[in-house]
């Protein structure tokens, strides 16, 4: 961290501050109840609000506690840094000494790229992180654990791989040569094998639609008014004889009573009616499907166009021929 760097860092908004100093001890609570992973988490949350010396201190401790050591290493150096800066000597040697036990149990990764092996815009990651070109060929420093190295580069296969590092071991990855990436060419279709003139005769005409379907969507169409209008008649009767059964008093409107003949000509008014509705509903029907067919019949075609051959002085040539 650059000098001025850690002044910023020092001299936070109370609001960011108090934000930081809230994570913190929630993080110590969590460390002080053995639970160090979720701890480990509030702590480095709390640094991204409030880095003090005395955060990453304890999250140096909460890394040694989960095996971490090249993290906590690195806080530790940090630390001593930031101690040795703000004249804190006492927190600086602690921090250097947590340093030096700490060197014996740290692992190292050394990714080699040979020069032969290289090609433009080759990338290398570890665990999903760029690596530097700088770093190439140097150990780093890491936590024990399972290692990942994915290398890439323009026309180039992936290269991946994944090696299980211990506590104290030192491990050696050298970048293979990508194999670059063959796209098969398509061939160009072969042309077409010539063919032997054959003399042009006329197409055969095209068929004529069938003459039935529009006359049979009239008569059909027909039909359908006709029974509309029978049944308009039958409605007609029917609201006819509904109201002369009242209006002759065979039947009374306030109690609906009705005598044996006024009884009977609403029988007969409710016959009608139903006939009537039969007959719309029919009638409506056919004069729907006469109009589709009437409609959808095809036109019948009675010529067409076509090629002849013609004939003529020093050569032949084709003519179209026929009528619209």
């Amino acid at each position: 961290m650059t000098p001025a760097r850690a002044q910023d860092a020092q001299t936070p908004d109370a609001r960011t501050q108090a934000t930081g100093r809230a994570l913190f001890n929630e993080g110590v609570a969590l460390y002080n109840d053995g639970k160090f992973a979720e701890a480990c988490a509030k702590l480095e949350t709390s640094l991204k609000y409030f880095p003090g010396i005395g955060v990453r201190g304890k999250l140096a401790e909460c890394y040694e506690k989960l095996g971490r050591y090249a993290s906590a290493w690195s806080m530790y150096k940090e630390v001593a840094d930031l101690a040795t800066r703000s004249g804190e000597p006492t927190r600086e040697a602690v921090a250097n000494e947590r340093v030096k036990a700490l060197d014996p149990k740290l692992s190292h990764v050394t990714i080699v790229l040979p020069p032969a092996n290289d090609v433009p815009g080759l990338v290398v990651k570890r665990n999903g992180q760029v690596l530097e070109r700088a770093k190439l060929g140097a150990a780093q420093t890491v936590d024990a654990g399972n290692v990942t190295v994915e290398v890439t580069a323009p026309n180039r296969k992936l290269f991946y791989t994944q090696v299980a590092v211990t506590v104290g071991q030192s491990t050696r990855i050298e970048i293979p040569a990508l194999e670059p990436i063959v796209i098969a060419e398509t061939p160009a279709p072969e042309p077409p094998p010539p063919h032997a003139s054959t003399p042009l005769t006329e197409p055969p005409a095209p068929p004529t639609s069938t003459p039935w379907q529009k006359p049979a969507g009239l008569v059909i169409g027909g039909l359908g008014i006709t029974s509309m209008l029978v049944g308009g008649v039958f409605g007609f009767s029917a609201r006819a004889t509904y109201d002369s059964a009242f209006d002759n008093g065979a039947c009374t409107k306030p109690t609906n009573e009705c005598t044996a003949d006024g009884q009977s000509q609403i029988d007969s008014a409710r016959s009608q009616a139903t006939a009537s509705t039969i007959l719309f509903i029919t009638g409506g029907a056919l004069t729907a499907g006469g109009i589709v067919l009437y409609l959808t019949a095809p036109r019948a075609r009675t010529s067409g166009l076509r090629l002849v051959p013609s004939p003529y002085a020093g050569g032949a040539g084709l003519t179209l021929a026929g009528s619209l």
